[in-house]
């Protein structure tokens, strides 16, 4: 069996254990899918699964043939709404368990934490989804915020909480990954929204790493204002504070032995006293003639050098760029409906298609020959291959799928550098694709 067929097995045997139990995972226990009609919960499941960028007939077209028993865009919309997002949220984490091979790096899983914003439609406005005022403006701005943790070395998604952008807390996401994640030990890597005593404590009272980007020394809002002084230049040094809600005299006068957290401010482990001892290793670094980067992390000095520091942070750019090929490659960005819970749904959809193809692509080897530059996948073509034949009946599948993947290859071309294009981000508003 090759990889795809064995994959797909898991993914369908994921779906399958769900169907049995499906008055679980619908709105309406009592009457949805209850009778055997064209649409039944596992196929509903899976046809969401494989929506493209066309609109919504075209892809019935394309996953019932064009003949005259392709169902109508009303009934394929009416039986998606009888499922709950969160059944898609679990057929994503089942099917994880499934498949997941951890790869570990000094006995660690390197797992990036970022955010993405994904516009919606405006047509529909909601408390959790819509900003009434964007950029100053009093243009309404609706979109999902997709928190995620991702795995550097296996390059999948290991977990995801959607919040509406109107309500996004990225702090708050990643406590609540961090409080859910039970793997073996990882090293959490983050950017700068991610700068929290309390996130700080919060990876280390869960016996596992963090390395965070956070804010410069000049920055009056960097954490690590309260942790210095430093030197403006490159360093790697301990730092000790005793973390205190009080402020007496003493506290104020001595602001390398303490550091304030007002109330208000979010820190959840004072406990039964008003004090705690916090220590983190502050790094800082180069990047070009006058521009620094400053990490906080409790990695040991012993095991991480200040070059591996700078490697696992550089290394974090994997989930930007798996942002972008979940978006434009799968198709997250032309979504198919206006309906909150359905575009929730698409979001689960594409995060389990992109941990699908992934984990075959790994599989795959590139012969080696004599080229000028070294090669990697084409992934976007890979994509495209994966999904076509994942649509096929298991006796069409052929047994090449991973020697087809292997010839489309692309140059690596390394420390290419681009402005940045920073456009308003709006959402595909191609009508005929909703409901």
């Amino acid at each position: 069996m090759n990889k795809f067929k064995s994959i797909k097995k898991q993914l369908k045997f994921c779906i399958q254990s769900m169907e049995a139990s499906s008055s679980l995972f619908v709105v309406d226990p009592e009457r949805d899918f209850t009778r055997r009609r064209k649409y039944l919960f596992g196929n509903t499941m899976m046809n969401v699964l494989l929506l493209e960028a066309g609109s919504l007939k075209d892809e019935l077209f394309g996953l019932f043939g064009y003949t005259l028993d392709v169902p109508s865009v009303s009934s394929f919309v009416q039986a998606r709404d009888k499922i709950r997002p969160d059944a898609f949220c679990t057929l994503f984490k089942r099917f994880n368990e499934k498949t997941h091979a951890p790869v570990l790096h000094k006995g660690f899983r390197l797992l990036a934490i970022d955010g993405s914003v994904l516009p919606v439609s405006n047509a529909m406005q909601d408390k959790e989804t819509t900003v009434l005022k964007q950029n100053h403006t009093d243009v309404p701005f609706s979109a999902y915020h997709i928190n995620t943790s991702y795995d550097l070395l296996e390059h999948t998604y290991d977990d995801v909480l959607i919040q509406g952008q109107a309500q996004m807390n990225e702090n708050g996401a990643f406590n609540h990954m961090v409080d859910g994640y039970h793997g073996p030990k990882a090293i959490f890597i983050g950017d700068r929204n991610y700068e929290s005593f309390n996130s700080f404590v919060k990876v280390e009272k869960s016996k596992n790493k963090f390395l965070i980007r956070v804010k410069d020394i000049h920055s009056k809002t960097s954490v690590l204002r309260s942790l210095g002084p430093f030197e403006d230049k490159e360093f790697d040094v301990r730092v000790k504070r005793i973390l205190t809600y009080k402020q007496t005299k003493e506290i104020k006068e001595h602001p390398e032995i303490y550091k304030f957290v007002p109330r208000n401010q979010r820190f959840e482990y004072f406990g039964d006293g008003p004090y705690f001892e916090f220590e983190c290793r502050v790094v800082r670094f180069k990047i070009s003639d006058d521009t620094y980067e400053s990490i906080v992390t409790n990695l040991d000095e012993d095991e991480f050098s200040l070059e591996e520091i700078k490697e696992l942070y550089r290394m974090r750019w994997g989930i930007e760029t798996a942002y972008r090929e979940i978006k434009y490659d799968l198709d997250l960005n032309t979504l198919h409906s206006k309906k909150r819970n359905l575009i929730q749904q698409e979001i689960y959809a594409k995060l389990l298609l992109y941990n699908f193809c992934r984990r075959i692509t790994r599989e795959v080897e590139i012969k080696e020959k004599k080229r000028k530059y070294e090669y990697q996948l084409n992934f976007v073509r890979a994509y495209h291959i994966i999904r076509h034949f994942l649509k096929e009946k298991s006796r069409k599948i052929p047994l090449h799928i991973e020697s087809m993947i292997a010839k489309e290859i692309l140059p690596i071309r390394r420390n290419r550098q681009n402005q940045r294009k920073v456009k308003p981000k709006l959402p595909v508003s191609f009508n005929y694709r909703y409901d």
